[in-house]
């Protein structure tokens, strides 16, 4: 189940990325103006979340390589992250 939501976040990660880097280039030209600017703000946090979801996903793979599946290095892994998430939320309505 860990590598499937690996590669799900990682496919997710560079289409929403993507998205940002064809909405910037249209702002920058001011072609689709309101509706570019609109989606650099609102994918903000989708484009936050799975990213560390990504590298989460990432790193519990490369520690927990031919290994059983650990919840422990799970918690360890997945506690900084939604810390650090919810700084950039709360960061990210200031």
């Amino acid at each position: 189940m860990p590598r499937f939501l690996h590669q799900l976040s990682g496919i997710l990660f560079y289409v929403i990325g993507a998205t940002f880097f064809l909405s910037y280039v249209l702002m920058r030209n001011d072609i689709l103006l309101p509706w570019s600017a609109w989606w650099l703000q609102a994918a903000r946090l989708p484009f936050m979340l799975v990213a560390m979801m990504f590298g989460g996903f990432s790193v519990y793979l490369s520690l927990a390589a031919g290994r059983s599946h650990s919840r422990f290095l799970a918690t360890m892994i997945a506690a900084p992250l939604v810390v650090f998430l919810l700084f950039l939320i709360v960061v990210n309505f200031q």
